[in-house]
């Protein structure tokens, strides 16, 4: 109703402008979500648990997804995850129940617990299923490099992947350093580990973060802080 009002008063003069700008402002919120679904969890929060409280992995996909949903589907396989598949086509009840999971256009959704996946980003599935099954889904080597991202009681430690030449982990650094937050930094550049570090946790650009199994993509300083 509310909407309904807006538009009625959005006719002539500065409504017009405002009729213009609020199209816009709907166009850029569409674009921003289709690329980036994830700012808009906060619409739709449904999780994925069973009856007992253990989290489950519920994968949406459809019989045109092909490659993405392929490969996917592969890495739960090989991780032995226990999943369900949901295709959506000609399928009245998976699409309702996609539709409760937030129906984002982007495939595969995957739902493990309280988080999410879109697309077939393999470093950000491994992310997701270690924070619910933890570390018996990891292979030997990405257990050795993210053991570093835990103290020794277990707590999650925030760790950032950077180099000294980049400009965005100045700020971060300057970031967490006025909010007194403890951190750990690894100069991906001068690791003598370098080529399997980058492999392993396909470090693409800097900074790369982890709190704990979380995985945090080009972040934004405040919502790092968030986190503590």
């Amino acid at each position: 109703q509310v909407i309904i009002r807006y538009f009625q008063t959005c006719r002539t003069g500065v409504g017009a402008l405002n009729m213009k700008n609020f199209i816009l402002l709907l166009l850029v919120i569409g674009a921003v979500y289709s690329f980036k679904p994830e700012l808009f969890s906060f619409i739709n929060n449904k999780a994925a648990f069973d009856e007992q409280g253990n989290p489950v992995t519920m994968v949406f996909t459809h019989n045109k997804c092909g490659r993405p949903c392929d490969e996917a589907v592969s890495l739960l396989e090989k991780r032995n995850v226990e999943y369900s598949l949901y295709l959506l086509d000609d399928n009245e009840a998976n699409q309702a129940l996609w539709k409760e999971y937030g129906s984002v256009n982007s495939f595969p959704n995957i739902i493990v617990g309280n988080e999410k996946v879109q697309g077939s980003y393999k470093s950000r599935i491994i992310s997701v299923l270690a924070m619910n099954y933890g570390d018996r889904v990891l292979t030997s080597t990405e257990r050795y490099y993210m053991n570093n991202h835990f103290y020794d009681d277990g707590s999650d430690k925030l760790v950032m992947y950077g180099a000294s030449w980049c400009g965005y982990c100045k700020k971060m650094r300057k970031t967490l350093a006025e909010n007194n937050v403890d951190y750990i930094e690894i100069d991906v550049e001068k690791s003598s580990q370098r080529k399997s570090l980058t492999d392993t946790l396909e470090i693409t650009g800097y900074p790369l973060m982890y709190y704990g199994y979380k995985r945090l993509e080009g972040p934004n300083p405040r919502d790092v802080i968030a986190l503590m």
